[in-house]
């Protein structure tokens, strides 16, 4: 019969580029399962410091962004999306949270596969370079203006836009 090699040849080639994305995205959640384990301890050892919790011998900590004054500070929006999933939101407000020139986030609005996060930052932080730093996810931003900026992320698994 005509054709029946092409059909089963592209099957066979169909089956090898799924089994190439598996282990694709097999990778990627790796790499995203340690990054929410390191920001998870990162936010127990943060919560045990400001506890005084065991092993706490000293005054806790305030990150540098706490120390700085109410004058150096500035609200930034930032907007994240798509965000399919729940975790994928709490993942990035996590990160959010963790940089080091954000001494707050003061609101967070989560809406069908986007959320948008009001930060309260120190004044002149490159909020771009240290998001690259700490998310676990390439994206794409654009600056509407001074206070606001817009991420797209692109996640490994195609629901990127």
């Amino acid at each position: 019969m005509p054709g029946t090699g092409d059909s089963a040849k592209g099957r066979i080639e169909d089956v090898a580029a799924l089994r190439a994305a598996v282990a694709e995205v097999g990778r990627d959640l790796k790499l995203l399962s340690s990054r929410v384990a390191e920001l998870s301890a990162a936010a127990e050892a943060i919560a045990a410091d400001a506890d005084g919790g065991p092993g706490s011998r000293t005054a806790p900590r305030q990150p540098q962004a706490q120390k700085a004054s109410r004058s150096r500070m500035e609200q930034m929006t930032v907007t994240v999306r798509p965000l399919p999933e729940l975790a994928m939101a709490a993942m990035a407000e996590t990160s959010l949270r963790g940089l080091p020139g954000v001494n707050q986030v003061v609101s967070v609005e989560r809406f069908e596969d986007w959320a948008r996060f009001t930060l309260e930052v120190v004044k002149g932080t490159d909020l771009i370079t240290e998001m690259r730093a700490a998310l676990p996810v390439a994206f794409k931003s654009e600056q509407a203006d001074s206070g606001e900026i817009s991420l797209v992320l692109k996640w490994a698994w195609g629901t990127s836009q």
